[in-house]
């Protein structure tokens, strides 16, 4: 981590988070190995700058050698770009409930494989301190992330949440929240920009859905500092949009900034 003009800087490869324009993040969504390699070469020709997997959606995420083999093989179709792993669950959106230990065991093998430049840890998640413990024993950089697919918390809590995430020990603190009014997406962004003005480290905030689009866009304003988009297919949450509006719309709003 280093800092310039106040604010923390993450690089990954050659992908500075917290500098310039947020980073526009691609999922990976597929649940099969043929149609999940044919989605990596479209995104390797792709403008994206990263690139996640969101393994709780690969058919065989419970075989963790099949999931180590194809994180090498999505990274060598994907070149210098940064492979985010993200096993989500049930508890944040997904439709994977791991048994036991194997929320953490997943991330402790594909961090330990060298496959894979950052892992996304949810932060509620009951093993999230022996998490931490794996990815830092293979200096894998940790994404902290809450999401509320319900409600949208006040500002001043989505701001404790950040910090909270920040003191753990995370590398990027990332709040994802569903809006259901225009105000939803102002306590958002508000919190956002409270919470980026003293933080250590740099953040990835969004409002969900249709409602909360602005906050996709806007976060060289606010302070976020990457957004996920598509490339035409499923997206990994509601409100995604095309890869090409996003970096148009991005231009467009930091042009003088």
């Amino acid at each position: 981590m280093s800092v310039v003009r106040g604010r923390p800087i993450l690089k990954i490869r050659q992908v500075e988070l917290g500098i310039g324009r947020p980073k526009v993040i691609v999922p990976l969504t597929d649940a099969h190995d043929a149609t999940l390699i044919a989605s990596a070469k479209r995104i390797a020709a792709s403008r994206t700058d990263m690139v996640e997997w969101r393994v709780d959606r690969y058919a065989a995420r419970d075989d963790h050698s099949k999931v180590v083999a194809m994180a090498a093989r999505l990274h060598e179709i994907i070149g210098e770009r940064p492979l985010l792993f993200t096993p989500r669950t049930k508890h944040e959106g997904s439709d994977w409930n791991p048994p036991g230990d194997s929320y953490r065991d997943i991330i402790a093998d594909a961090c330990a494989s060298g496959a894979i430049d950052m892992v996304d840890v949810q932060y509620l998640n009951p093993a999230v301190k022996r998490c931490f413990e794996a990815a830092r024993a293979h200096k894998v950089p940790i994404i902290a992330s809450n999401h509320d697919f319900a409600s949208t918390p006040s500002a001043v809590e989505i701001a404790d949440r950040l910090d909270a995430m920040a003191s753990l020990g995370a590398d990027i603190a990332k709040i994802a929240v569903m809006p259901r009014k225009p105000i939803d997406v102002a306590a958002l962004l508000e919190a956002t920009a409270v919470a980026a003005a003293s933080s250590k480290v740099p953040l990835i905030t969004m409002s969900m859905g249709p409602l909360g689009v602005v906050s996709r866009l806007a976060g060289e304003v606010f302070g976020s500092c990457a957004t996920f988009a598509t490339l035409g297919g499923e997206g990994s949450a509601p409100g995604q949009l095309p890869l090409d509006e996003v970096l148009s719309a991005m231009e467009l709003l930091g042009r003088d900034l």
